[in-house]
Parts: C-alpha cells; structure tokens; sequence
C-alpha cells in the first residue's frame, strides 16, 4: 500500500552548480568574486559543453517555477552565510536574542525568527548587503546522471529576463517541464546610474523552431519531480562591479585593504566604548563626508563601500578630541 506524503515522490538529487564567476584572493587575503564571459561548469559538463560555454541546452523538471526558480531577497555575512530571507513584506532572519537585529559574527546568542521585510527601510537593502536572489535549478540532458545543476544570478536583467521566457514558453507550449531551451550567457547594454553599460546577463530561448518546440510539448512531460532546496551559498554576481573589483570594500590610492579594516575595527570600537547615538552619527557623517550612516552599518565586519579611510580617519580624530575635552 502507498504511504501518503512518500510514496510516489521522487527527488532529484543536486549534481552540481554553475557559476557566472570565479573566486581570487586579494594580496591581503581577502576573497573576492571575479566575473567570467562564459559559465564555469563541473568537468561532465566541460566535457560536452567546452571548456569556456557560453550557452548550455537545459530542460526544465517540473511545472511548479517555485520548485526550480527561487526568488527572494537574501541577506549574506560572510561569518554566517544567508541571514535573511524574505519577499518584501515577511522574512526569516537569523536574528540577535536579546536585539531582535539582524545577526553579526559577534553575536553569540541568535536564533530564526519571522521579522518584516521592507526594502524601503532596510539598512541592509540600501547598503548592498541583501539583494534579489534567484536560484534556476535545471536538468542538462546530454550529461550523465540524474539530477539538477544549480546557477544563482543577482542581476536584475537576468532574472527579468528568464521570468519573461517562462511566459512565452508557457503560452506556446501549454507547459514548462520537459521542454528543449538554451540557457545563454549574453552581452546587453543596460543604463545604470544615468550612464549606457554593457553588462552580462542571462537568456533562456529555444534552439528550435516554433513547429518544433511544439511537437516537444505533445510528447508526456514524466512524473513529477521533487528538487533539493536551493544551498545558501552567494551568487557569483552578486556585488556590483566597483566593488567585486577591490574585494568587499572600497580602497583610496595608497591605502591597502588590512589599514581600512584596521580603522573600521577602531571605529566601530569607538562607537559602542563612548556609546555614540544614532542620531550623533547621522549628524556627523552627513556634515563631514555627505553620506547617509545607520547605526546598523556598525554591525559590519568588513566596511561598507560608502565609509572611506580618510572619513574614518577624520571620525576617529573628532571622537578623540571630544573624549579629550
């Protein structure tokens, strides 16, 4: 006899990830993202694919896009990994016991909790720290085994993009599962800022005509499958450019990562030692170096791209002089 809730559900196991980057080491250390033009992809798929794939022919599993196309707003700490979850109106967080904040590395006493979600507001949102995040699983069918690779995109076009194919998809071919598509790497000229940029994005079409694909889509899809929950590991995208190419923080001429953390260290010390409001560092900051600070930047282990050497240095010099006074 079937067992309700086991029987008949098959789950595809994870066979591994596709990446839109590699990973480098700073000379001090620090590991950073580096954006690549092409995927880079387990040796199974080099070996069908090349080397250096710009273009991969993916199915897709299952009917449900919440099953294989996860997209939520997520929060990351490099001590932690994913802190925060949510989709703009609710979201789980790793939170501080006693604060209710968003967890750092120094918290010790932490636990999940369902907080609010609100973009708008968040510290995190604004600084970067928590962005969109989709996880596309799919089945590459000329590979060997059964299971599903993983690609993780930040970007904003890329996710557009793919959701906007789903749709056409679906409306031609009744269905989703099961169906021969692309998934490409190409070039796109975006406007960020103000400013044309050429950047790289996703795109999901079909290799064959129309008559075809729905051909494809007569044939029975399968059983329906069971996909892992998507792994909490970062995307390759997703910092932006300026600041991927420096690690995860800013630099000035002369300056090396190890001195701006040492003096984000001593900030940060200054702040919670002289018990420094909100309001004073709002204050200060906007006056001497025009940005906007929250309390919860502090939280940071590593700087913000907004917080220079030189306005921490002249922060540091102003909290001396009136400790002095």
């Amino acid at each position: 006899m079937p067992i309700k809730g086991v029987t008949g559900v098959i789950r595809l196991p994870r066979l591994g990830k596709i990446r839109l980057g590699l990973r480098k080491e700073s000379s001090e250390g620090f590991p950073y993202p580096v954006p690549t033009d092409y995927f880079v992809c387990p040796d199974e798929v080099r070996k069908i694919f090349g080397e250096k794939p710009t273009e991969l022919a993916i199915m897709l599993p299952t009917e449900d896009p919440n099953q294989w196309a996860g997209q939520y707003l997520r929060c990351y700490s490099s001590y932690r990994g994913l802190i925060c979850r949510g989709d703009g109106e609710m979201a789980l967080a790793r939170v501080n016991v006693k604060t209710g904040r968003i967890a750092t590395h120094e918290d010790a006493e932490t636990e999940l909790r369902e907080i609010t979600c609100s973009p708008k507001t968040c510290a995190h949102y604004e600084t970067g720290r928590c962005k969109r995040v989709m996880n596309l699983q799919f089945l590459i069918p000329d590979c060997p085994g059964l299971g599903v690779y993983q690609l993780d995109t930040s970007s904003f076009h890329s996710i557009v993009g793919i959701n906007s194919s789903l749709e056409l998809v679906k409306a031609v071919c009744g269905r989703l599962s099961m169906i021969p598509l692309s998934l490409r790497l190409i070039e796109k000229d975006v406007e960020v800022d103000g400013k044309k940029k050429t950047v790289r994005i996703l795109s999901l079409t079909a290799s064959y005509t129309l008559a075809e694909i729905q051909k494809f889509a007569q044939m029975p899809p399968g059983q329906v499958l069971v996909l892992p929950p998507p792994d909490s590991e970062a995307p390759d995208d997703l910092f932006p450019e300026e600041v991927i190419n420096k690690g995860s923080v800013r630099l000035e001429d002369g300056v090396t990562e190890r001195d701006l953390i040492r003096l984000w260290d001593l900030a940060k010390s200054k702040v919670w030692q002289l018990d420094i409001r909100e309001h004073q560092l709002k204050q200060w900051f906007d006056k001497h170096c025009h940005i906007n600070v929250e309390m919860d930047d502090f939280n940071w282990p590593l700087p913000p791209a907004k917080f220079t050497a030189e306005g921490l240095n002249r922060f540091l010099k102003a909290v001396d002089r009136d400790a002095a006074c």
